[in-house]
Parts: C-alpha cells; structure tokens; sequence
C-alpha cells in the first residue's frame, strides 16, 4: 500500500493557514518517532511518574461491536494536574492494526472544545507506517489556556466484518507544547490505549420455553440494552437449517409458530442473529409443549 500523505490547515473560522506557519509554531520540523513499532495487541502501559501533565486518550463510553462509529479524543491535563498556559501541541499518534479500521476519507481531525475559540488543526496520515501526526493550535495573539480538556477528536469506525476479538492499539508519541511565547511546555504521553471488538450482550429468555397457552413462558425473547436494531434479522430454523420464521425491523420474540401462524412441534431450533451477511450471535432454543 502506498503512503497515503494529507496535509490539513484550517480555523474554526474556515480560513486556510499556511502549513509553514504551523510548523514554526508547533515546531513540527521534528523528526518522526523512529522508536519501537506501535504497541501490540494487548500491550498496556503506565503514565510517568514526573508529574508533568498528561496527554491521554479517552476509552469510548459505548460496546464496540463490529460497524460500531466512535471517536479517539484526546484530552490534555486532569482536574488535579492541569495544565498552564497552553497555546499549541503537536505529537504522533501510531496504531498496531487497521485491518478493521476505518478511517475518514480523507483521514479528518475535529477540534475539541479546550482550545476553543478559532484554533488551528494539522493532520498527516501514513497509513503504510500505521502513523498519524497531529497539531492544534490557537491563533497568533491570543493567550494560552490554563486548565484540562479534548483538544481533538478522530473519527474512527470498525468494520462491519470486524471478528469479535479483534483489537487495535493506540500510542502517543513525540509531544511537542509550547505557550504563547514559543517558551517549551512539558506534558507527557498517556498511557497506551487499546480497543477491542466484544460481541453483543444479548440474553435469550427463557430458554427452553412453552408455548402451550397456559402464560408462562410462551414466548421466547431476544434481550439487549437498546433494542434489537432495525437493521438486524432474527432467523429461527429447524435442525435441517431451513428457516421457519424471520424476525426483522426490531422484533425480538418467537411465539413458537412458523411463518403461517402454525405451532411447531416440540424439539431443538437454531436461532442465528445477523447483519447483512455478518452474523452476529447463533445458537440453540428448546421448545417444550
């Protein structure tokens, strides 16, 4: 695969700032980070211990399921060790795998609210390194920012066809922060942050079932926080695997009966949850008369 190189410089008031000027100020002539490769699947890190402010990355607060749309903000400083006089910052973010990674096209970066008003963004994506830069800064005059907050926001979507288990890693690198005076700004890099693809949380019940009209548990239901997505459909089929009943636009119980309203006789079904063509969850149902 080809480096794919995107070069972006703007204001939250639309204007285009020269990339040059960018540099001088976020000093991003640097060198690129030419240490280890991006962390492995699994790997985990500790902050420092210099008691210098932090720039971390936020877990999404949301299941990471396969064709699950999130963003990796990134915050600077905490309550209890913010940061002083902040007026640019610049650092490298490397990930470990993109198999299942969408990004943008072309790859974008949102601002955060910390910087805010008017700011600055770049962003440079090498996707055959795994390596993306990125700087934000305030515009020339104004002053630094004290306190802690998102200075950025990537947006990021795993693949529809993403497996359960997959995992992707995230590392920052190579800060570089400075105040309005071009004077140096320490701040360390987080602890490295890894996602991982989970299955659904989603509770059959009861099972096995009864569906002999007496009330209790005539029906078997597919449970999950939210509903059962329109978009997901709901198979029921014999041992032979052919489908009796198809469940869809967000229904999520089985009365027992196939398509034409006929009970079905007592024995063992397959239900399998699907996605287009992911599936999503499979497994057994007891039917009991």
């Amino acid at each position: 695969m080809k480096s794919m190189i995107q070069l972006i410089a703007t204001s939250s008031a639309g204007r285009l700032v020269p990339i040059a000027a960018l540099y001088a100020m976020l000093n991003l002539n640097a060198p690129l980070y030419a240490g280890s490769e991006a962390c492995k699947s699994g790997e985990t890190s500790v902050a420092g211990s210099s008691g210098n402010p932090q720039l971390w990355m936020e877990k999404p607060q949301m299941e990471l399921l396969a064709g699950t749309a999130f963003e990796l903000r990134f915050h600077v400083g905490e309550p209890n060790n913010p940061v002083r006089s902040l007026f640019g910052i610049s650092f490298e973010l490397r990930y470990s795998d993109d198999q299942y990674l969408e990004f943008a096209q072309p790859t974008e970066i949102l601002k955060g609210d910390f910087l805010m008003p008017d700011v600055y963004t770049f962003i440079r994506h090498e996707q055959d390194r795994k390596l993306i830069s990125l700087a934000v800064s305030r515009k020339r005059g104004a002053p630094g920012q004290n306190g802690d907050g998102v200075i950025l926001r990537l947006p990021l979507k795993l693949a529809d066809e993403a497996p359960e288990g997959w995992q992707v890693c995230f590392q920052v690198s190579n800060i570089t922060a400075n105040d309005s005076v071009g004077n140096r700004i320490e701040i360390d890099a987080g602890p490295i942050l890894c996602l991982k693809v989970i299955a659904p949380e989603i509770d059959v019940v009861p099972n096995p079932f009864t569906p002999n009209g007496d009330g209790f548990n005539d029906r078997v239901r597919f449970k999950r926080d939210g509903g059962i997505p329109s978009d997901w459909v709901i198979l029921i089929m014999d041992r032979s695997g052919r489908i009796i009943r198809r469940l869809t636009d967000g229904r999520d119980v089985w009365d027992g009966r196939d398509a034409q309203g006929r009970p079905m006789l007592p024995g063992a079904y397959l239900y399998s949850i699907r996605k287009g063509d992911r599936v999503i969850r499979r497994g057994l149902l007891g039917l009991i008369r």
